[in-house]
């Protein structure tokens, strides 16, 4: 619908908002609703600080409203591209919403920002569908276009390239496969991101057996693939909707998820035994800089000082709505705490002494 949007003195008129979200966004679940406004769609020139979009997600889901913003921060704080999160308050109509996450919308002026060629192709993986796994399944470029979304002009004329890079990460021999991905792909950097998303349990992504949650984009002048990791308010928790158990099954040693189909980027990378150790030495490295639970503790508290005042007004029923045992944010702050500390330790342990290759289970969520 037509609306204006305004943050302190500075207002636009004439924007498009929206709902937004997947689960969610179930209104059955009775909890507030995430909003997306789009400051270009009836001008396109129009722009709020630079930005044509803006996203305020509920923070309802397992990392409630901690996840996103911890998470990109230790990202961006490695020289990761990656999207800015922050809170703010909303309301609707002068009628108060509650707090949000303010999360950056990877487009165009995301690319903008972040990247020296930004007129490349940009995927988005977002709903599932053939090949969202990465698993190549044609030499046909329109079987893929289901899971993989045209976010750029450039992405419409550059699926064949989609296609190549799929068919590299099937078909290529052992012995090339980690060269080859080294130069088709920012190979240090996702490495980097399938650590951070193992430890914090964000198992929603890709790098969790999930073909969903991810952006590709491909750089025209370097003819370089980058994963960019989205929608990470899923994270910090031991158990997944009751079946998935995060600690148990997600070996830190082992960039292999709990969950899932086929995922042929991840197990190939677990099968190449320099890839696999170089794997580890970058996932040791981020776990005792940025997850040393001394530290992350301090973080989700200085997240929580922020936001605990305008809490205590929030519609959304306190509790994580698919953690139902956690009630009161004072409840959930200590499960996402108590979840680092487990975390952190199995993972050292594990990182220390691997074990064999664990058994991937295939779970599916009702």
């Amino acid at each position: 619908v037509r609306g204006s949007f305004q943050w302190r003195d500075v207002k636009i008129d004439n924007v498009a908002v929206r709902f937004k979200g997947n689960s969610s966004s179930n209104p059955h679940q009775r909890h507030k609703r995430s909003f997306l406004i789009k400051f270009n769609e009836y001008d396109k020139n129009a722009r709020f600080f630079g930005l044509r979009r803006a996203s305020f997600d509920n923070g309802v889901q397992f990392g409630s409203l901690f996840s996103e913003p911890i998470i990109t921060e230790i990202l961006r704080d490695q020289g990761i591209p990656t999207h800015r999160s922050n809170y703010a308050r909303i309301f609707l109509n002068d009628e108060y919403q509650g707090v949000y996450v303010n999360v950056e919308r990877i487009d165009e002026s995301f690319l903008q920002r972040n990247l020296p060629d930004p007129n490349g192709a940009l995927f988005k993986a977002d709903v599932g569908g053939p090949g969202g796994n990465l698993q190549f399944v044609s030499d046909d470029p329109a079987v893929y276009e289901r899971a993989f979304e045209a976010e750029s002009d450039e992405a419409k004329r550059a699926r064949a390239q989609l296609v190549d890079f799929i068919r590299l990460i099937n078909q290529t021999e052992p012995g090339a496969f980690a060269d080859s991905l080294e130069s088709s792909m920012e190979l240090e950097d996702f490495l980097r991101v399938t650590a951070v998303m193992l430890f914090s349990g964000a198992f929603d992504q890709l790098t969790g057996g999930a073909p969903h949650n991810y952006y590709l984009y491909h750089g025209a002048m370097n003819d370089r693939w980058r994963y960019l990791p989205w929608d990470l308010d899923v994270g910090f928790c031991e158990t997944a909707f009751g079946k998935i158990q995060v600690l148990d099954d997600w070996d830190a040693a082992w960039p292999l998820a709990p969950s899932g189909g086929p995922n042929p980027l991840m197990e190939r990378i677990a099968a190449d035994p320099a890839l696999l150790e170089r794997y580890r030495q970058i996932a040791r490295t981020i776990l005792e800089q940025y997850f040393n639970p001394e530290r992350l503790c301090g973080v989700i508290d200085a997240n929580y000082k922020l936001i605990h005042e305008d809490l205590q007004s929030d519609p959304f029923p306190h509790q994580r709505a698919v953690v139902p045992g956690d009630r009161g944010y004072d409840e959930i702050v200590e499960s996402i705490k108590t979840f680092m500390r487990k975390r952190f330790s199995s993972a050292l342990e594990q990182l220390d002494n691997p074990g064999p290759r664990p058994e991937i289970l295939t779970l599916h969520k009702e």
